[in-house]
């Protein structure tokens, strides 16, 4: 094993009342105990070993609001950083903030690779701001922002939630590879306590920061319309800015609610002993202590926001209601206090869902995304000898060759192919809505054709697709020249190859662009069955985080045949996803064996 010296910067590290910091600390110890070396840059006064300490920042205005919310910024220090960098082998920057964005610049200088993470969710900064709904605009400028001065200089970028990777494909975040990887949680909080299931009072717990995008007064509200009123304690775990106004909603609507701020120990004495859990948030980035709550087969009721990713770990809607809607969300706790079996029922189900969240798993793939960072850094080092320049100019070719192709392609071949196939060779093409809304992909297809990569052109219209073609087809004499016009790309043949091409093509597919693969690498014409894949397309897609399409030619004989003996059929199928819960190289092979049997049984109702 190979152990790697990592430097962590972080506004805020000592305050650890949120799931920032939590997770800092958390991944450092846990990466410390696989023998690997942290280091923390930060804002804080300890003389911990290991530690660098830079100074606060104090931001007029910015800084009021952020207090409330327990945050502090850091104000940069090249020296600070200069000494923490020493030797390390990656820089891990958690917040898009200046100490930041100094930290990458320092980095890049002493060659070092440097990753980031999304966990300032816009969202959270107009709420603090007091805006609201109102607060949309101020949080997609603050999305662009991030984007222009921090993100778009980091290509790895570690998103807790899926929600929060296609958001940043939303807002158009084409220069980051997103790595899902939940901030996890810790094994203390899998426990499997002996609840009973009907009794004379119930215990309902929300976790959370006392904010207002949080929204515990919704929970308050709809208590206070349950028929259950009478039987109900509450817990509001947290603390913050919002606490005497949450304090005196509770106490005007005479409920038995209790305020307090847990430590871990006691947090998971108290999910012991609750019967729900309830999270009531608009603006969630994960929601980890819902995670912690579930872990313990706590049944959950989720706010059902847009900008919240906490829905995303219900099993079904009773456990989710309208966002600030109190009444329904009333009748949800209801409907779960007056069927106990249920609730019993769906509490193994949630636990036993839930386990893919914990922290081992979400560790080893923060170490892998450390470890292909590193490598991708090593790999952008490839000797600039004229051969190299050579073949990386095939891949990121010229404006002027880009345009001419383009032209080319859509003024002459395209037309001229498209009339050919759907006209007069009839083909038929199904599953073409499996290409929409998508955007980078790689696009595999049996190689029985030869005219085949024509017809991913056309299958893909109006997206041009980067087409991927062995160097010996460029040299054909008689489909060679199109290859070429087409902006076909070669595929490598040396070391050094092989690394421009994945690095090069990994950048186009996360920036929106369809890769064609043939993975069964030779041209068989006419050829009937599926071969066996080779495992380079996959890879990429792993590596790019974008699906595989799988993409099936069957050949089927035409009863009648007056010119052409067979009818064309190509179907695409939908699109397979990288799973997120396992690590590279499983998560390759599950990409290639659930392509390669979609792909078999796309020609399942054609004839041999």
């Amino acid at each position: 094993m190979i152990f790697i010296k990592i430097v962590y910067v972080i506004d805020s590290y000592g305050e650890f009342s949120n799931g920032t910091t939590m997770t800092a600390k958390r991944s450092k110890e846990k990466l410390e105990a696989l023998g690997h070396e942290v280091s923390i840059v930060s804002a804080y006064n300890t003389n911990d070993k290991g530690y660098y300490r830079l100074k606060k920042r104090y931001i007029p205005i910015v800084t009021h609001f952020a207090n409330k919310q327990k945050m502090i910024f850091a104000a940069p220090d090249k020296k600070v950083y200069k000494e923490a960098f020493k030797d390390a082998d990656l820089v891990h920057l958690f917040m898009p903030f200046k100490a930041s964005k100094v930290a990458r610049r320092v980095a890049k200088k002493m060659n070092i690779p440097v990753t980031g993470a999304f966990h300032a969710q816009p969202e959270h900064i107009s709420y603090g701001m007091g805006l609201g709904r109102f607060g949309r605009p101020i949080a997609w400028l603050v999305y662009k922002w991030f984007k222009f001065s921090f993100f778009n200089k980091i290509k790895h970028i570690h998103c807790p939630t899926k929600f929060i990777a296609d958001e940043l494909k939303r807002q158009n975040y084409k220069k980051n590879i997103t790595h899902v990887i939940t901030n996890g949680i810790d094994d203390s909080f899998f426990t499997n306590p002996k609840r009973v299931y009907e009794k004379e009072e119930y215990t309902l717990l929300t976790i959370g920061r006392y904010s207002s995008e949080k929204r515990q007064n919704t929970l308050l509200k709809a208590v206070a319309q349950s028929k259950y009123r009478d039987k109900i304690k509450i817990i509001l775990a947290g603390q913050g800015p919002e606490e005497k106004r949450l304090k005196n909603l509770a106490k005007k609507l005479n409920l038995n609610a209790e305020f307090n701020f847990y430590t871990t120990k006691d947090l998971i004495e108290a999910i012991k002993y609750a019967d729900l859990y309830i999270h009531p948030a608009e603006a969630e980035i994960e929601g980890i202590s819902a995670l912690e709550a579930i872990a313990s087969g706590l049944v959950p009721i989720v706010a059902d926001s847009r900008i919240s990713a906490t829905k995303q770990f219900t099993l079904d809607e009773r456990s989710l209601y309208k966002v600030r809607d109190y009444k329904e969300l009333a009748k949800k706790i209801d409907y779960w206090l007056d069927n106990p079996e249920e609730r019993e029922k769906m509490s193994f189900e949630y636990q036993k869902h839930i386990k893919n969240y914990n922290i081992d798993t979400a560790i080893s793939l923060l170490e892998e995304m450390f470890k292909e960072a590193i490598i991708d850094h090593a790999k952008e080092q490839v000797p600039k000898t004229k051969e190299n320049k050579k073949f990386k100019k095939k891949i990121n070719k010229t404006r002027s060759r880009r345009a001419i192709s383009s032209i080319i392609y859509y003024g002459l071949a395209l037309p001229i192919f498209s009339l050919y196939f759907l006209l007069i060779r009839g083909i038929k093409i199904k599953g073409r809505k499996n290409l929409k809304k998508l955007d980078g992909a790689v696009i595999v297809s049996n190689h029985v054709h030869k005219l085949d990569s024509v017809m991913g052109g056309v299958l893909s219209f109006p997206r041009k697709p980067i087409f991927t073609s062995m160097q010996e087809n460029f040299k054909h004499p008689v489909y060679g020249r199109l290859v070429n016009i087409l902006g076909a790309t070669p595929t490598p043949q040396t070391i050094d190859e092989t690394k421009i091409f994945f690095t090069e093509l990994k950048k186009h597919a996360a920036r929106g662009r369809f890769i064609y693969f043939f993975p069964e690498g030779e041209l068989i014409s006419g050829y009937r069955d599926v071969r066996e894949f080779k495992k380079g397309a996959f890879k990429l897609a792993e590596e790019a985080k974008v699906p595989v399409v799988p993409v099936r030619i069957s050949f089927t004989e035409k009863q009648k045949a007056r010119i052409f003996k067979e009818k064309i059929t190509v179907n695409i199928g939908k699109p397979i996803y990288p799973n997120i819960f396992l690590l590279k190289r499983d998560s390759i092979d599950d990409l290639q064996t659930k392509a390669f049997d979609e792909m078999n049984n796309l020609g399942r109702n054609y004839v041999n």
